[in-house]
């Protein structure tokens, strides 16, 4: 796609279904630390991420195209205006860009309101790239997508030793996220009452609607 470009070994459609996955189990035990409700999101197209770390991120899942920016203040290389990341990438891409993934990484530099960045990636749901070589580009924001790379159980795994889930919350996220994935964003999946959901429910259900989940009531 990009001839001055590198393109990057990741699977759109396993990235997709990683930040599903986190996104489901966000939901599911944020009732249980509502102190953590910022780590992940989704709002429309966009998954955002925030390791409370210093570093966060979006990735915007078009119908044809998919965007990633990051912030890191842990970094190498320092914050730099978002264009400069996107030589290179089809019109179509930094129109979508504009408008979608650079809205969460606004900075005000000298009174200027613009998106600033670390890091980037995008293409189409075949093939991905980025300014950077992959190695480098992991250390400069994206290793904050560890675990939404990983295989299905992996993935569980690292959840539980980071919420210390139940056997019900795991089942639990396994269903949901394989049903997000497979169905249209668009329609609802109706979740009945679980005694896998405790805690702060008001926060699950915001949770849980941004992923188009619905709780019974």
């Amino acid at each position: 796609m990009c001839i001055i470009c590198n393109k990057i070994e990741i699977n759109p459609q396993k990235l997709y279904n990683g930040c599903i996955f986190m996104a489901v189990a966000h939901a599911v035990t944020v009732g249980e630390y509502p102190e953590l409700n910022y780590e992940h999101s989704w709002d429309g197209i966009n998954y955002c991420v925030n390791n409370s770390q210093g570093c966060r991120g979006t990735i915007t899942f078009g119908k044809k195209y998919i965007i990633a920016v990051f912030q890191d203040i842990s970094a190498k290389t320092p914050y730099q205006d978002a264009m400069n990341y996107f030589k290179g990438a089809p019109e179509a891409i930094v129109e979508l860009a504009k408008t979608e993934a650079f809205q969460y990484v606004l900075e005000n530099i000298a009174g200027e309101i613009k998106p600033c960045i670390t890091a980037a990636f995008w293409g189409t749901w075949d093939e991905l790239y980025s300014t950077f070589e992959y190695g480098e580009f992991m250390k400069n924001s994206a290793h904050i997508l560890d675990i939404q790379l990983m295989e299905i159980h992996e993935a569980l795994k690292a959840c539980d030793e980071y919420y210390g889930l139940t056997d019900e919350q795991m089942d639990l996220i396994l269903f949901l996220s394989k049903q997000r994935t497979q169905t249209d964003f668009s329609m609802p999946i109706i979740l009945k009452k679980t005694d896998a959901l405790y805690g702060d429910m008001d926060e699950i259900r915001v949770s849980m609607d941004e992923l188009n989940i619905k709780l019974e009531e």
